[in-house]
């Protein structure tokens, strides 16, 4: 019995003290508004990135665009800007024939034979077979009046015939020049196969008087054409004539 009685009165003694204890002890932790507010916020979006890429350009278009900034400059009289320009893309294209073949026109058109030549030369060790580039150097050559070296620049290719009449038409006046007027005559009557020209005419007739061979025919083909130039006509009709009152004597 005393042990019973014992543990009711201790029981009663903390009885008391049960609410305190548990008012220490709150349910739930108790927040401020404005920290509710701060937990509300949407939280900072990560920093965005540009993603940059280099454009880089086609040989083609990038030439292309070479050519019209040279385009501008000889517009606005700057040939030295155009120059740069060119010799520019050919340092990073030393094979592109187009922007080659320009160079050398400018430099041939301000005078600078000597640079042209060389920008042509170099064209035709990279590639020989470079018809465009070997008419080039040849009327380089004859500009300077280096017939020889004109024909021998063309004697060391033979493009298809057709598609180069300029080509064969210098070398065959180059021919003649240079005193070589049998391979000349034969280059004018592979031309004359294909168109007959008056020029060709006349170069034929000048070939085979040079050999001795009969030139009258020739020349009066030439005469005929409708192409040929007025200062050649006369000199045919005068050649012709000499010739005919020649034969009467």
């Amino acid at each position: 019995m005393k042990g019973a009685r014992y543990w009711s009165r201790l029981l009663l003694m903390l009885l008391p003290l049960a609410p305190l204890v548990q008012a220490q002890v709150p349910d739930e932790e108790e927040w401020e508004p404005s920290e509710w507010a701060d937990l509300m916020v949407a939280p900072p979006a990560a920093p965005s990135s540009l993603d940059i890429s280099e454009v880089t350009l086609s040989r083609t278009d990038w030439l292309a665009e070479i050519s019209q900034q040279a385009d501008a400059a000889l517009a606005a009289g700057d040939w030295a800007r155009a120059e740069f320009r060119l010799a520019q893309a050919l340092s990073e294209y030393p094979d592109d024939a187009a922007t080659r073949l320009r160079l050398a026109s400018l430099q041939f058109g301000r005078g600078a034979l000597d640079q042209a030549r060389a920008r042509l030369q170099q064209g035709l060790e990279l590639n020989p077979q470079q018809a465009d580039m070997r008419l080039a150097l040849a009327r380089l050559l004859a500009e300077q009046q280096r017939y020889d070296a004109a024909w021998q620049v063309l004697d060391e290719s033979r493009p298809p015939l057709p598609m180069h009449l300029d080509y064969y038409s210098l070398k065959a006046d180059m021919a003649r020049r240079s005193g070589q007027c049998a391979a000349a005559a034969e280059i004018y009557r592979l031309l004359l196969a294909e168109s007959r020209v008056g020029a060709w005419w006349l170069g034929l007739g000048l070939c085979q008087r040079q050999l001795g061979e009969d030139f009258v025919g020739a020349f009066q083909q030439a005469r005929a054409s409708a192409d040929l130039g007025m200062a050649s006509q006369h000199f045919v009709t005068q050649q012709l004539e000499q010739h005919g009152t020649a034969q009467t004597h």
